[in-house]
């Protein structure tokens, strides 16, 4: 933990002094308080990747006061992360765990009247994750105001298709918003984004990372979302209170009402299929349906997350 100015310590303003024949105090608006914040983590993964390293500031001016914490993790830090931000396992030796500093951290946040970051809904969801982890309230942000500067970015200077076509073709293009006139437009668009930013050329999954930083993350994903995925031969919940858990084995443990709450729920279709399978079949059919029904990377010719696939459960 690096630091030692308190970030608590928010001094109201000095009421003014009252002078003879003075009717009352004079109101002095009181200042919003403000924390800038942003989180360093193992990785982009809101299940398996923690928080590492967490900076907070108090208001917006340059030379503002800031804490920093750094928290030893008991998830491996992945190599593209270590490369941006450039933290290894080997700094964090001797750095409390996050339970450790969890009151302190929640305290400024319970204290701030505005959050302020960049590309905000990342950092919240690593945080909140911290807390559920460990058991803990994750953070409360009723009644506070959140402002993220990326967001406002993209509402100031917006980032339609029309607005890239300028900026990257150079001109304005005829038709929009129908679809003939949109996809060619996207087409010159992406070559024109590859030719400023110096991709062109480039391996084409060299520029969908860039483009979708969760592609290497897909692979293991059951069906097209996050909500299952793949843990060797196991399908695992990818959310909620057993996330990393298998689904065999919830079905098979004192928490298989569990499944019988998602398959009542409207999550996604390929979601409850296989938490009823869970519940229905005995563990190694389980595990042999799953394999033939799910074993392939999505889309497969039967799509498994289709509301109607034709194919038999079993």
């Amino acid at each position: 933990m690096e630091g030692t100015l308190s970030l608590f310590d928010w001094r109201p303003e000095p009421e003014a002094r009252l002078s003879e024949g003075s009717p009352g105090p004079a109101v002095v608006p009181a200042q919003p308080r403000i924390v800038v914040f942003d989180c360093e983590t193992t990785g982009t993964d809101r299940v398996r990747d923690q928080v590492i390293e967490l900076c907070v500031q108090q208001g917006l001016d340059e030379g503002a006061p800031s804490r920093v914490w750094r928290i030893r993790p008991t998830a491996p830090i992945h190599p593209g992360a270590q490369a941006v931000h450039g933290i290894s396992a080997a700094d964090l030796e001797g750095c409390p765990s996050f339970e450790v500093v969890a009151a302190e951290i929640a305290a400024v946040f319970a204290e701030a009247d505005i959050i302020v970051g960049y590309n905000l809904v990342f950092d919240i969801d690593m945080l909140q994750a911290e807390y559920a982890r460990i058991g803990h309230p994750m953070l409360e942000f009723t009644g506070k105001k959140i402002i993220d500067a990326f967001r406002l970015w993209q509402q100031c200077e917006p980032r339609s298709l029309m607005h890239a076509h300028q900026r990257f073709v150079g001109a304005e293009f005829e038709a929009a918003h129908t679809a003939s006139a949109d996809v060619a437009a996207t087409g010159r668009v992406l070559a024109g984004m590859l030719k400023h930013f110096s991709l062109e050329g480039q391996d084409w999954d060299q520029i969908a990372l860039k483009s979708d930083p969760l592609q290497s993350q897909r692979q293991s994903w059951v069906g097209p979302s996050r909500h299952l995925r793949w843990d060797g031969d196991a399908i695992v919940i990818g959310f909620g209170k057993h996330a990393n858990s298998a689904v065999h084995e919830i079905a098979a443990g004192p928490d298989r009402s569990f499944l019988t709450w998602v398959v009542d729920r409207d999550f996604p279709v390929h979601v409850t299929e296989v938490c009823r399978m869970a519940l229905d079949l005995p563990r190694d059919e389980f595990l042999a349906w799953a394999k033939d029904r799910y074993g392939q990377s999505a889309p497969t010719v039967n799509p498994p997350f289709a509301a109607s696939s034709g194919r038999s459960p079993v």
